[in-house]
Order: C-alpha cells, then sequence, then structure tokens
C-alpha cells in the first residue's frame, strides 16, 4: 500500500475511534482479539474491516493491523476483509486469538495483473498477445546461480538447455517455442533488462520483480529486427512508499555432481583386455598375464598393481555455495527507492592434491549491486534512474590440452575416460607416483587421475559491469489528458581481464618399480624365485614458478528513445497509443570488433477496448539495418494485429455462474531479423587480403605475396521475416480456483539468411548469404491451475503445463541426394545427419561356414561393405540394394532442445510452514555420443575403460544380454560409425526444485530485535532425474570435448525482514 494511502486510512481509524460505537458493539459475549496481516510482506493491513457475518457490527485494524470484537457466541462467524484481498470467512469456536494472513486477489484488484509487455505495462484481463510471466517470489525458490536455469517449466512455451555446472560458466541456451530457423544459434530470444538488451543470465534473482516471455508476433513486432525469436523482458524491482523494509537473505549450499561416466577398476580393465586381444589371437606379450589379473583382483599388492577410482581421487564428491542478498526497500510519495547487494561464491569439484603450492580448483565469485530510484520531480514530471552490475571472478584449472588462449580442448573427457585405472597409486610420502609404462602391455603412456589438470596451473577471468538507465515522464495533460512524453537513455559498460598462470610440461613425480624389475630393465620375469619385489623410487622432473601472462577485453555500448504515450478512458472505451523513436550503438560487436555495429527504429502501438470486453491492438516496427544497402532494402516494416473477446462480460453469460473470466485471442503479425551467418554489412563487396604466396618461374625460392578474395557481397540481400499466427483462450472457473490457458501457434519464415549449398567447391570461393531459406514451425502451449484454500490457514496450488513446438524446412538448398530419407528438407531442423539406422548384433545364426572353412554371413542377409562377425552391428539395407554401405546413411533422431517440455507445479502453505516443489521434463530430444563414447578402451584403443561397455558388450561370455557390439579392433571402425545405435533419448523428468520452509511472525522477542519475520528454508536443486539416458545426464553433452557435469543442490537458507 501506497504511504498516503496508509495515511489516510490512519486518520480514518483515528477519526472513528472517537466516535460513540457502543451500540454498535453488544457489551456481553466473548472477546476476539488477533492480528490481520498481508501475505506478500506479512506486514499488518491498516483499516481490515472485521465484520460479524449477517450483521454491520464490526471493526476495522489499527496501525499494526491489530483488532479485538465482542462476539456473541462461538457459532458467530467472522468476516475479514480489505479492497484488493481475497475475503475469509472463520467460525469462532473455541478460538480466542484469530490471526489472519489476507491473500492479495488480482481479481478484485482493478488491475488483475500487470504484466511487462514492450515498452511498458499492461493489464493481463486486457491482453490479446501470447505472454507468460513469473515473479521474484518463484524465482527465489529454486538455489541456483543462473536465472536463465529457472524458467523451463515454469513458463509454457520456454525451453532450455543447461549442458555444463561449471561455477560461472552454467547459463542455459534458452529457445521460445523452439527454432524458427534453420540455425539453433540463430534461434535464440532477444534478453532486455529494464527495456535495454542485456545480459541476465548473472544478474541476483533477488533484484527482480518479474521476468516476462513475449511470444507471438502481437508481442514482439515492436522490436523488428529483434524480435524474430520471441523476447525475454526482466523487470528489476522498485521501491515502494513506506517505512523501510530490510530484507537479509542468506544460504549454505552443498553441491553434488551428476553425469560423471564411471569407469572399471584395474581386474575388469585387464580382463576385458584379454577378451579383446584374444578376438584378434594377439601375441601373448600383449595380453595381462594371470599373476597381473589375479594381483588387481586380490589388492595384494596396491603400490605396483592398484586399482584407483581417479574421480574418487581427484574430485570431491561434495562443495560448497553461498548465496548472500541484503536488500532495503522504501521513500516517500517523491521518492522511492530499492538497493540491493548481493554476494555469491561457488566452489568446484577438484580436490587440493599434495605438491602444488597453489589452488587451482574451479571457483566462482559475483559481486551484484543495484540502486533503483523513482522520484517525482515536479507534480507532473517523472524520473527514474537505475544503476547495476556485477563484478564477478572465475577461476579454473589449465590442463594439458589447453591452447594458447586457455581455452580446454576436452580437459573432461581425459579426466573420466583416458585416465587408467593402474597407472599409479597416488600420492606417496606427498609425491605423485607412477608405475613403468611397460609393466602392462598397453604399448601406451599411462595415465594417472592427475594427468589433465596437476601442476598445469590456472586460469582466472575478471569481468566488471556497469549499467545505467534515466528514464523521464512528462505529463502533457495541459495538452489533452492521459497525453504524455518520455526520454530514456542507458549506458553499459563490460571489462573482462583474462590471467593465465601457466605450469611448465615436465611436473615432478616418482616412478615405483620392483629393484628387480629396475635392475633387469623388466628383462626379469616375477616367477623367478630370486625376484626381489623392494620398491625403488625414481625422480623425474621438478616443479617450476608458474609463468604469468594477461589479456584485456571490453564492451561498451549506448542506447536512446523517446516515446510518447496517450492512455485515457472515456466511459465504456479505454485507448491507449505509443509512439517510440529508439537508437543503440555497440562498439565492441564480436564481428568487425573496431567498427561499432549500431541499430535504429520507430515504434507505433494503438490499443482499445471497449467495455473491457472487445479487445484490439494494433503493432508496427520500422528498423534500420547496416546489413543491408541503403535504399529499399535497409529498412523494414513489421506490423501485427491482434484482438481479444472477453466473453464473461457478455450478458448470456451470467447464468454460467461458475465461469468467472473467458477470454478468446488471436493476433497475426510479421517480424525480422538481420542476422545472417557470422556476417556483418552483407551487402558491401568482398575484400582481397593476404593469403600465403607463390613463385614465379622455376628454381625461385623468392615467395611472392598471395592475395585471395572472401565472401563476396550481395547487394540485394534484405530482411529474413517470419509471419506468425497465435490463436488462444484463457479461462477461469470456480471463483477463480480454477484457471487454464490454451495457445496454438503458426509460424512461416521465410528470407532466412544463409549461404548457399548447392554450389561446387570448385569455385574456390565463400558465397554471401543470400535470402533463400524456407522454414515452417508450429506447436501450442497448455497451462493449468488450481488455487484453493481449507479452513483459514491452509492454501494450496497444482498448476502443470506442457508446451509443444516443432519446425519443418521448407528450403535449405540442400545438395540433392540419391535417396529420401538422406534429406533433410521436409524435416525439423537439427536432426542427426549420415546415420545408418542400427537394428541389432549379429549373432552366430546370422552366419554359415564358407568354402576354407571360416564363417561367412549369410547370403540371405544384407551384405556390409567390409568383413563382418558375429557380436558386430547390423545396420538396414535402406535402399533394398543388397548392400550395406553409404547409401543406406539417413537422417534421424530429434534436435538436442526437445519438442515437448512440461512442468508440474505444486506447493502449499500452513501457518508458518510452507511447501513448494517443480518437475520438469522433456521429451523428443536426442544427444548423439560422440567417438570416446562409443568404443571400448576410446578410439585409441589403449585408454580408459567405461563400465558399460564391461557391462554391455557382445562377448563370447555374453551374447544374449550384449548392448553393445564385440571390442575387436577388425570391425571397430564399422561398429563405431555413426548410427542410431549411438543416438541416445535424452527424454527425462526431472525433480527441478523443492523449497521447504517455515517462518516465524508476531514473536515477542524477533520484535525486540526489530525482525518482523525470519525464516528457514530447505530447498533443492537437480535432485531426481529419471531418463532413458542411462550414462550421463539427459542435458550434458557426451561430444569429444566434454563439459564439467551438471549438478545437484542441497540448500539450507535464512530470511529475515526488518
Amino acid at each position: 500500500m501506497r504511504n498516503a494511502e496508509k495515511m489516510k486510512i490512519w486518520f480514518l481509524v483515528m477519526l472513528l475511534s472517537f466516535m460513540p460505537f457502543a451500540h454498535a458493539f453488544p457489551q456481553q459475549g466473548i472477546s476476539i482479539k488477533g492480528r490481520v496481516v498481508d501475505n506478500v510482506y506479512n506486514e499488518g493491513v491498516i483499516g481490515a474491516n472485521v465484520v460479524i457475518k449477517g450483521t454491520t457490527t464490526g471493526v476495522i485494524t489499527d496501525i499494526d493491523g491489530n483488532y479485538m470484537i465482542i462476539v456473541p457466541n462461538e457459532e458467530t462467524v467472522l468476516v475479514f476483509s480489505y479492497v484488493g484481498y481475497s475475503t475469509q470467512e472463520i467460525k469462532v469456536g473455541g478460538q480466542r486469538t484469530i490471526n489472519v494472513t489476507l491473500s492479495e486477489n488480482s481479481e478484485i484488484l482493478g488491475e488483475v495483473e500487470v504484466v511487462a509487455i514492450a515498452y511498458g505495462n499492461q493489464d493481463k484481463k486486457l491482453m490479446t498477445s501470447a505472454v507468460s510471466s513469473i515473479n521474484t517470489e518463484e524465482l527465489l525458490k529454486t538455489p541456483v546461480t543462473s536465472v536463465s536455469n529457472m524458467l523451463a517449466g515454469s513458463v509454457p512455451g520456454v525451453s532450455s538447455v543447461q549442458t555444463t555446472g561449471q561455477p560461472g560458466r552454467d547459463a542455459a541456451a534458452i529457445y521460445v517455442r523452439g527454432a524458427g530457423t534453420l540455425n539453433d544459434s540463430q534461434a535464440t530470444p532477444l534478453i532486455l533488462v529494464d527495456g535495454v538488451e542485456r545480459d541476465f543470465s548473472q544478474i541476483d534473482p533477488n533484484e527482480i520483480e518479474s521476468i516476462s516471455v513475449l511470444k507471438d508476433a502481437s508481442s514482439t513486432a515492436v522490436f523488428g529486427v529483434r524480435g524474430a525469436n520471441g523476447v525475454v523482458l526482466v523487470t528489476t524491482r522498485r521501491g515502494k512508499s513506506g517505512k523501510p523494509t530490510i530484507n537479509v537473505s542468506t544460504s549454505m549450499d552443498l553441491q553434488q555432481p551428476i553425469s560423471l561416466v564411471e569407469q572399471v577398476g584395474s581386474y575388469e580393465y585387464a580382463r576385458f583386455w584379454n577378451i579383446k586381444q584374444n578376438m584378434t589371437l594377439s601375441n601373448p606379450k600383449d595380453l595381462f598375464t594371470p599373476e597381473q589379473i589375479e594381483a588387481y583382483r586380490t589388492g595384494s599388492d596396491p603400490i605396483m598393481y592398484p586399482s584407483m577410482d581417479w574421480q574418487d581421487y581427484i574430485f570431491r564428491n561434495v562443495f560448497l555455495m553461498s548465496r548472500n542478498n541484503v536488500n532495503i526497500s522504501g521513500g516517500s510519495e517523491n521518492v522511492k527507492y530499492f538497493v540491493s547487494v548481493g554476494y555469491l561464491y561457488q566452489n568446484g569439484m577438484l580436490k587440493e592434491l599434495p605438491g602444488q603450492d597453489y589452488d587451482n580448483n574451479y571457483r566462482y565469485n559475483r559481486y551484484n549491486y543495484r540502486a533503483n530510484i523513482d522520484a517525482n520531480l515536479t507534480k507532473t514530471t517523472t524520473m527514474k534512474l537505475n544503476i547495476g552490475g556485477y563484478i564477478g571472478q572465475i577461476q579454473e584449472p589449465r590442463s594439458t590440452v589447453s591452447d594458447q588462449t586457455g581455452q580446454d580442448q576436452n580437459p573432461w573427457v581425459i579426466a573420466q575416460i583416458w585416465s587408467h585405472p593402474f597407472a599409479g597409486p597416488g600420492f606417496i610420502n606427498g609425491v605423485r607416483t607412477k608405475v613403468p609404462d611397460d609393466l602392462v602391455p598397453l604399448g601406451e603412456v599411462l595415465r594417472d587421475g592427475m594427468f589433465v589438470f596437476y601442476g598445469q596451473g590456472y586460469n582466472q577471468n575478471y569481468e566488471t559491469t556497469l549499467n545505467m538507465d534515466l528514464d523521464i515522464t512528462q505529463k502533457l495533460d495541459f495538452i489533452t489528458p492521459g497525453l504524455s512524453v518520455s526520454v530514456k537513455g542507458a549506458y553499459d559498460n563490460e571489462f573482462g581481464l583474462d590471467k593465465i598462470r601457466r605450469g611448465q610440461d615436465i611436473i615432478e613425480y616418482q616412478t615405483v618399480y620392483y629393484k628387480s624389475y629396475f635392475d633387469t630393465n623388466g628383462q626379469m620375469p616375477q616367477t623367478d624365485p630370486d625376484y626381489d619385489k623392494t620398491y625403488v623410487f625414481v625422480p623425474t622432473g621438478e616443479d617450476k614458478t608458474l609463468s604469468y601472462e594477461e589479456s584485456s577485453s571490453r564492451a561498451q555500448s549506448w542506447y536512446v528513445e523517446g516515446r510518447l504515450n496517450y492512455d485515457r478512458t472515456f466511459g465504456d472505451h479505454k485507448v491507449s497509443a505509443l509512439f517510440l523513436y529508439n537508437q543503440s550503438r555497440d562498439y565492441y560487436p564480436k564481428t568487425y570488433t573496431y567498427i561499432p555495429r549500431s541499430y535504429v527504429g520507430l515504434v507505433g502501438r494503438a490499443t482499445y477496448s471497449y467495455q473491457n470486453k472487445y479487445l484490439f491492438d494494433a503493432n508496427v516496427g520500422y528498423n534500420g539495418s547496416e546489413n543491408f544497402a541503403p535504399g529499399k532494402n535497409r529498412f523494414g516494416v513489421f506490423p501485427a494485429f491482434s484482438a481479444g473477446w472477453v466473453i464473461s462480460e457478455e450478458k448470456f453469460m451470467d447464468k454460467l455462474d461458475f465461469i468467472d473470466y473467458l477470454k478468446l485471442r488471436v493476433s497475426w503479425g510479421r517480424v525480422g531479423n538481420d542476422k545472417g551467418v557470422d556476417s556483418r554489412f552483407m551487402y558491401m563487396p568482398g575484400v582481397w587480403t593476404s593469403s600465403g604466396g607463390y613463385y614465379f618461374g622455376i628454381n625461385n625460392s623468392t615467395a611472392q605475396t598471395a592475395y585471395a578474395y572472401n565472401a563476396t557481397g550481395n547487394p540485394a540481400v534484405t530482411w529474413e521475416t517470419a509471419d506468425k499466427q497465435n490463436y488462444g483462450i484463457d479461462v477461469h472457473l470456480f471463483q477463480n480456483r480454477f484457471s487454464a490457458s490454451f495457445d496454438y501457434f503458426i509460424e512461416k519464415r521465410k528470407n532466412i539468411l544463409i549461404t548457399p549449398q548447392s554450389t561446387p567447391a570448385i569455385i574456390a570461393t565463400t558465397l554471401p548469404n543470400m535470402n533463400i531459406g524456407k522454414v515452417d514451425n508450429h506447436g501450442y502451449e497448455l497451462m493449468l491451475s488450481w488455487n484453493d484454500r481449507i479452513g483459514s490457514d491452509f492454501n494450496y496450488n497444482v498448476s502443470a503445463n506442457v508446451s509443444f513446438a516443432r519446425n519443418k524446412i521448407i528450403f535449405m538448398d540442400e545438395v540433392p541426394n540419391l535417396y529420401p530419407y538422406m534429406d533433410q528438407t521436409g524435416g525439423s531442423t537439427g536432426r542427426y545427419t549420415g546415420l545408418y539406422k542400427f537394428i541389432r548384433l549379429y549373432q552366430y545364426s546370422d552366419f554359415i561356414e564358407g568354402p576354407d572353412g571360416n564363417l561367412m554371413l549369410n547370403p540371405e542377409l544384407p551384405q556390409p561393405y567390409q568383413t563382418v562377425y558375429p557380436g558386430d552391428a547390423m545396420y538396414a539395407d535402406l535402399n533394398n540394394d543388397g548392400i550395406v554401405d553409404g547409401n543406406d546413411k539417413c537422417v534421424a533422431g530429434y534436435a538436442n532442445r526437445p519438442e515437448y517440455t512440461f512442468g508440474i507445479n505444486a506447493g502449499f502453505e500452513w501457518k508458518g510452514f510452507s511447501f513448494s516443489m517443480q518437475w520438469t521434463g522433456a521429451k523428443n530430444v536426442n544427444r548423439m555420443y560422440d567417438i570416446e563414447y562409443r568404443i571400448p578402451f576410446t578410439n585409441a584403443g589403449t585408454r580408459g575403460l567405461l563400465k558399460y561397455f564391461y557391462d554391455g558388450c557382445w562377448t563370447p561370455e555374453n551374447q544374449q544380454g550384449a548392448i553393445y557390439p564385440r571390442p575387436s579392433e577388425d570391425s571397430e571402425s564399422w561398429n563405431s560409425d555413426d548410427s542410431t545405435l549411438w543416438l541416445a533419448d535424452a527424454s527425462y523428468l526431472r525433480l527441478k526444485s523443492v523449497n521447504v520452509g517455515y517462518t516465524f511472525r508476531n514473536s515477542a522477542f524477533l520484535k525486540k530485535l526489530g525482525i518482523s519475520s525470519l525464516g528457514l528454508t530447505f530447498s533443492g536443486y537437480n535432485l531426481l532425474t529419471f531418463s532413458p539416458m542411462k550414462y550421463l545426464d539427459p542435458e550434458s553433452d557426451p561430444n569429444r570435448f566434454g563439459d564439467y557435469p551438471l549438478v545437484k543442490t542441497y540448500s539450507f537458507g535464512l530470511n529475515l525482514n526488518f
């Protein structure tokens, strides 16, 4: 409530207290007292009505929300009410103290639910476009570091893919209504924070008021060039008039990895190695000896014949995270403020190992700050000033495969798959210890678990951001009521500093030998009775001081807009209009860094409603882009129209009293995109650049500089456009307990900017982006929810949502294929190409004895282009020519973004207790295991062995239960070729978050400390996952580069309100 309203109500309370109320209250009866508070801030509700049902007898609450009333008997029912809140009725019974929490009722409030839309806000009841939102209360329930991981399952129409849990780099990729274009990298939505394009993944959730997702053309057309893939609007919190409120929150979180693949021990490794070698009749010297296998099995010599679980040895099973925030809000009618300071600490999963005098663990420190100020400069002039940003430090270990920039190529594949369980016993007397490479028959450098990160140094990335907005609005009611003019300016600055502490190539370690092995260079057999097994430790290398390098980067941008607003109601007619000019400039874009990127645009919007029943909206965006030639192509017009009909306001609906609200919506619009594939200034001619050299004549050793012509320009290039339709229905039933929303959408995108694919490589140049691609997209979203109350204290809610989006390639300039099953055109984007269709594994019954006495494949079966054996993969002969070869490879599967996204949310509140949980799910999504995950001992044939190969590979002893092909190198290339065998179903159902809490209120002890409420919470994130993808998390990326694993989180929190 506003301060002025509080003062008015309190004045009324004081005035009424001097009036004679003796006639209104019976002097005999039962005395009932209590306190009425609101459900949002747990503050006393001033002036709430407490009335005996069926009479006019009642009282109003005082400035603290307290009341006292005399009732005639225990059968009396008290009615508690206040404007904008749901009314409650409570029977007195044996109670003498009745405390009540009133919940805001958006249906009673004149402004139902205000939702952020493009360049403003709108009453949700009057909206005709497809918009979904989530508020700060829901955001704070999930213990994550990046806001981007909170949307999927909470907001219909939004899917996200989080492939890594690395501290500071765990943001998810977000898609709104799937992908409407050919390239997923070009399908990400526009993100706006307080109306300015910015990254939101590192914003403290405590700073956010709401997140709105604009999905159809009616809501996004005004963004023109930038709104083709949907828009995510992030609105930060603002101050409210009244006494200062201080909120302090802190949490201690425990995290665990959830997607580490499992290796076998030394005994299983050696046994399986021999099975593999025996399939090709190997030399006995290529086998582990029975004595070695027995030593691994019994663990009789853990120094020379160890069986190490390197993941357990070098990775923590539990690591820490802490989230902390202090925010203050308050102000007067003329000046309001919201100030927030946050600190996040996130540790990584590497253990501290002996021998390193530095800590190379993954780590993230982030300091967030924000100050939002609203001021009335005059009676008709208002100002909004926002200052925010963060300071972040990311630390990550360098590895053996770090390149010159410090970007790791595949450390997690090496860490999880390449290491050998028998490479060494770990640290002995504080020194890393290995066994001799030739102790085992691999013929490979043995890698222990420390091989990847140990002694390699670390990288630190510092990033500082500063965002500033200033918005001034002047009312022009002297011209006509409802007219106003506004100007807004924003400035963003980022600075990055990379520090590289590089380790040396040779790190100190020691090799352990048996004395007889060392003395005879391994020639003396261990079966010799004189074999001396005394340990000999031989040191190698030395530790050196880490080298130091640093580099810096920066980003800078500004944004300005001027807008003219009109909003007025004439009886049954409500009219609003917007005219806006905006311009932005990015000074350090990724392409042509030192040439600023600029946008300019005009926006128009008009809305009309009659009796809040018939709703009409018209929007238009007019944008210019540097990518198109001056003249007819540089600027584009993007119109959109929508209409709504609130059927529940019609008189013929009066008898259907169970329907509280029913609205139909329809919209059409055109949005645009100007971004091609890694290109700017697409209309301009190509540039000649130096490229190698050439020699004139013969016997001439002097090279002349050669020049090459890069991508040619396309002066006719123009806007990529998408025509979108949306049909929706919103309904509230049973006194607003039940609500539902359904949207069906159709999108037709044309003139997609791509480089032609069908031209021959002999032209020896890169062709320009051309407007030739076409993609159709369609889908639906359904949201159902039930909110109710049992008695006076128990509130509960259940909601579910499902989203579906599927696109279809109409044209992509695909090179003509021999067979239709090879075509990407006609299917959805992101599917996997060039795959054999796996049927099963060959069995002995598929073979007959050949003339030479060897097995040969039954001639009645399709014949692979290479020799196969029992246990190899059987692929389908798709073209029915009797031969299985490259002509049988097809397009298969789904993209790595899901077509279906599900969300189930449920919770309750009872007195001080609260509980909520969220389940999320995804369907029609695939992951392709890369080569490292397809071959036992990897494609090198001599590295680590994953447990699922040991358990599931075809061997002579394991034929019927086998899942994967035999491990023989004879057929390795055939069995590991791209096929549906390695295409994993990555559908999942995940317990995304759980939150359990208790809030202490009205405590005399807390009041003495100035604390209005104290909340204790336990929350969890990614606690349970059910998926057909067994060995890795379904959102992780099983490619040969690898990623830091996803994590689950257990959080213990404290929240104080003053």
